[in-house]
């Protein structure tokens, strides 16, 4: 098994107690999930080891844009789980092939002019969906867990990102801070209204404040 990095060791337990917490969201929501076919637009195997979830890997197919961290760690049941590349834009599927299509905090990361377009394609080939993305609102930024970093300029943001603890403890390339910090905007409520009109639109919250929201198409 690869050693885990000094920022994969920080936020792994992190991102898990969450994934958990979205994983029973998920059941709660779609009790049949076991027997839905499913399409996860964005995602890694090892988001599946943190789920817990009653489903086999052979329901699942992972489309991302490269394979980066897609993978799982050591040996997992999810370790079989393919992973399809893609170009972002038209997912290679037909229409509502899938049962479900998951997406989580993955939209976060898309280019502004291409969400809307990326939105009804994640429509177009599934019945259901469940997309998780962090909240504008919420005063700490999860990617670099610095308070209100998300909030200004982003020239004044680049440099609290790279003072955070994602940048100490990764230690990336200045090519990659700048790709991360500049490719990563949250989305207020309004704006996954517009992108998701028809859709239900669910709060995930922290300490009272909304932390994240889900959107939900049953």
């Amino acid at each position: 098994m690869a050693r885990l990095s000094v920022w994969h060791a920080f936020i792994h337990p992190i991102t898990g107690f969450f994934r958990k917490q979205r994983g029973v969201r998920l059941l709660n929501t779609f009790p049949e999930i076991a027997q839905m076919r499913i399409c996860d637009l964005g995602g890694s195997q090892h988001f599946w080891q943190k789920l817990a979830l009653p489903v086999q890997p052979d329901n699942i197919t992972i489309f991302n844009i490269s394979l980066g961290a897609t993978e799982a760690s050591g040996r997992s049941l999810y370790s079989s789980v393919p992973i399809i590349i893609y170009d972002g834009k038209r997912v290679p599927a037909g229409d509502k092939e899938f049962d479900l299509l998951i997406c989580n905090s993955v939209i976060e990361h898309v280019p502004m002019e291409q969400r809307s377009s990326l939105a009804q394609e994640m429509v177009r080939v599934t019945k259901r969906l469940f997309l998780q993305t962090p909240a504008w609102n919420f005063p700490i930024e999860p990617h670099f867990i610095m308070p209100f970093i998300h909030w200004l300029p982003k020239s004044a943001g680049y440099w609290m990102a790279l003072v955070s603890p994602w940048r100490l403890l990764s230690k990336p390339s200045e090519e990659d801070i700048n790709s991360y910090f500049f490719g990563t905007n949250l989305l207020k409520e309004q704006e996954l209204r517009k992108l998701f009109p028809c859709a239900e639109i669910i709060p995930e919250r922290l300490l009272g404040l909304t932390k994240s929201y889900m959107i939900v198409i049953r």
